[in-house]
């Protein structure tokens, strides 16, 4: 679907207050038009409007609408350069950015060098374990045993007494 397709419906989702499609929408454009500076503002926009402004400094961060409580919230929320840097989903030639948004990016590009490497993560993943209580399984079978058992006798003496009349 075409750029100006996919606006349109998130004008009109936005329109008529729902702005989880408008943003779901927006997110699935970012994912093939990354470096769209227009998208990323409406997407802030929205964010903005809902009142998270994580991701509204987040998605805003590239352009010249944001806001400083915006950036600050982002950077709050996500301390690590590195971090910021990969959730910025940008790979694209900082020189058609405004101006503003080219000296952030620089800035929190030199902050990320400046503080080392990023941190991998190392290891294996395992899935947590269930805890079961070992009983449950033994007291369960009990339980059927002894209705089964039960059942049978019943069966059991209602044959008799259906054979001696």
């Amino acid at each position: 679907m075409a750029k100006a397709d996919v606006l349109a419906r998130v004008r009109a989702d936005l329109a008529a207050g729902h702005t989880h499609m408008a943003i779901q929408r927006l997110r699935t454009l970012l994912a093939t038009l990354s470096d769209d500076v227009e998208v990323r503002s409406l997407l802030a926009a929205v964010y903005r409007q809902t009142g998270n402004p994580v991701e509204a400094g987040r998605w805003g961060f590239l352009t010249a609408d944001v806001r400083a409580s915006e950036l600050t919230a982002f950077a709050k929320a996500n301390p690590d350069p590195w971090q910021r840097l990969r959730l910025l989903q940008f790979n694209g030639d900082p020189t058609g950015l405004p101006e503003e948004a080219t000296e952030r990016l620089v800035q929190l590009a030199d902050e990320a060098q400046q503080s080392g490497p990023p941190t991998q993560w190392v290891g294996t993943y395992r899935a947590p374990t269930k805890t079961r209580s070992a009983t449950w399984p033994c007291l369960f079978t009990a339980v059927v045993l002894v209705m089964v058992t039960a059942l049978a006798g019943i069966g059991v003496l209602r044959i008799i007494a259906w054979l001696v009349d």
